[in-house]
């Protein structure tokens, strides 16, 4: 996760190693919020949260916050995504297109941003803009729109060319409603300005120390139903493991992304059950087309054909994933997809690839066994992993292994590792999990667009663009989904990232959380004013 999201074999982590010290609402927590109590009717008053990851600031145009400041109720969009994938009002009062390139948007009256400022049409576009200026992603969903406002209560966004796909967008958390005023206007506000960011949610900020923790109090300003629970205490634990231990324990009320290899032991005690809704984010190989051997495609799909996604939904997964034979596969909008890209293992196929391309096995090496190389050089790279993606890496290792490639794994927990080998190039091949959830002209543009902000190698194929360029224009959905479909199939063809599978995230829910709603985007929809936990 909008559609999108960045995960690894898990989401992106801290360096922070916690250990169980700083589980439960301690340390920062404690100091900010007094011990749980309970509520007249048998609630408790604070829900806590463990979480893989804490927002790093409180600010819209940061990149790593968005989803997380709609988890918990801290920010809002104009329309929203449910559970089903339908877009509904949010902020907005009611929304529809009057013509097909005009999309009206009425604001409900009411509204107000934390410092009590109403949320006007203008103030809409105000933060629209900013958004626009500094978030790429932001500025891709944007891209060909106007925004003019009617007065304080109307908004009419404009585009160059039907697109059917903008309500998906404005109900994307990288465009959330804030007081642009509030923030820089020209810059990202950094972690040290919580105190004065200004969104409009149901759950403000209290205390806030970025790679720990945050507590949160319910916003009395609301202008919509005031949630249930009074506080939130979130600590951030980075390592999975410490957080099932943490699970197992019931030290708290949700505790998200917990081991796959230890989920049916949580779901057997007293305290937890587990929720893993299918998600529809693509956990993919990332490859750098600008080194070798990956700038000759046949080596990315012999790379491809010998990858198991079976093996690797069971090894790596422990079953708590979907094998993703191409980009869109997992996608229920594209039900054909299954049948296109890299169905199965076919080894005999990646051995006939990775020969035409020039790289062979020693003179008399069996099949499976050896070191391909081109003379020179050896077929040898590394493949990168962050968060709690390293049993995924070392399953890839060793199918790889067996076309003939010698895979060096490295990783961390902190996404900053992943960051600072792709800003300097100095990488191979990385994993990592994107939404395919939205708009198909701007999901599948965002990875193969020369311009795409996930394109990470800015790898360019005329056909491609060709493609998404063809979505210029077509408004019937039948037309859009059929333009989708190609792309997806010339995606497999050029292979500049290898799909492989959906990962299933076990989530674990105390057994006196109710109305835990579950979400196929958990990450930006978790908590909402109904919530509430028996005491």
């Amino acid at each position: 996760m909008q559609a999108t999201r960045r995960e690894s074999g898990g989401g992106r982590m801290s360096r922070r190693t916690a250990g169980r010290a700083a589980l439960g609402a301690g340390g920062l927590l404690a100091a900010s919020a007094p011990p749980l109590a309970a509520q007249s009717g048998g609630a408790v008053d604070e829900l806590k949260i463990i979480t893989f990851e804490l927002f790093t600031s409180l600010d819209p145009a940061d990149d790593y916050s968005p989803e997380y400041l709609r988890s918990v109720g801290l920010g809002e969009t104009l329309l929203r995504i449910t559970p089903q994938g339908d877009v509904v009002p949010d902020v907005a009062r009611a929304f529809e297109w009057q013509d097909p390139l005009t999309l009206r948007v009425d604001l409900r009256p009411e509204v107000t941003f934390w410092s009590g400022a109403p949320l006007t049409a203008g103030a809409v576009r105000d933060g629209m803009e900013r958004l626009r200026r500094l978030v790429p992603f932001a500025a891709s969903q944007l891209r060909g729109v106007r925004i003019e406002p009617e007065g304080d209560g109307t908004l009419y966004f404009r585009t160059d060319a039907p697109a059917p796909g903008l309500p998906l967008s404005l109900a994307s958390e990288y465009i959330y409603l804030h007081n642009a005023g509030a923030y820089p206007a020209d810059a990202r506000a950094t972690a040290a300005d919580w105190r004065t960011a200004d969104l409009t949610g149901y759950f403000k900020v209290t205390a806030f120390e970025p790679k720990v923790g945050a507590a949160l109090a319910r916003n009395e300003r609301y202008w919509g139903v005031r949630p249930r629970m009074a506080r939130i205490g979130i600590t951030e634990v980075h390592d999975i493991n410490t957080r099932t231990l943490a699970a197992l324990s019931g030290e708290a009320h949700i505790v998200r992304w917990v081991s796959p290899q230890s989920a049916a032991q949580v779901e057997r005690g007293r305290e937890m059950r587990i929720e893993a809704p299918p998600l529809q984010s693509s956990t993919n190989a990332y490859l750098n087309t600008q080194k070798s051997p990956f700038e000759d495609v046949r080596v990315r799909q012999a790379l491809a054909w010998a990858t198991d996604r079976e093996e690797l939904v069971q090894l790596a997964m422990n079953g708590y994933g979907t094998p993703n034979p191409s980009w869109l596969a997992i996608n229920p909008q594209y039900p054909e997809a299954k049948r296109t890209g890299y169905v199965r293992q076919d080894l005999a196929r990646a051995a006939q690839l990775l020969d035409e391309a020039g790289w062979r096995l020693p003179a008399g090496a069996p099949a499976g066994r050896g070191v391909r190389s081109n003379g020179p050089s050896r077929l040898r790279f590394r493949v990168f992993w962050w968060g709690s993606g390293k049993p995924l890496a070392e399953v890839l290792q060793a199918q790889w292994a067996k076309a003939g490639a010698e895979v060096e794994v490295q990783g961390s927990g902190d996404y900053g590792f992943i960051e600072q080998q792709r800003k300097s190039g100095d990488w191979d091949v990385f994993v990592e999990s994107w939404g395919v959830f939205g708009d198909p002209a701007n999901e599948l543009g965002r990875a193969v667009a020369p311009d795409g902000d996930i394109n990470y190698t800015r790898f360019r194929d005329p056909q491609l663009e060709s493609l998404l360029a063809g979505f210029t224009g077509l408004s019937d959905p039948e037309e859009r989904r059929q333009q989708a479909l190609r792309l997806n199939e010339r995606q497999t063809e050029v292979v500049p990232f290898i799909p492989l599978a959906a990962v299933l995230r076990p989530w674990a829910i105390n057994r006196k959380v109710r109305n835990f709603e579950p979400h196929f985007q958990p990450w930006s929809y978790e908590v909402h004013p109904d919530l509430w936990v028996s005491a």
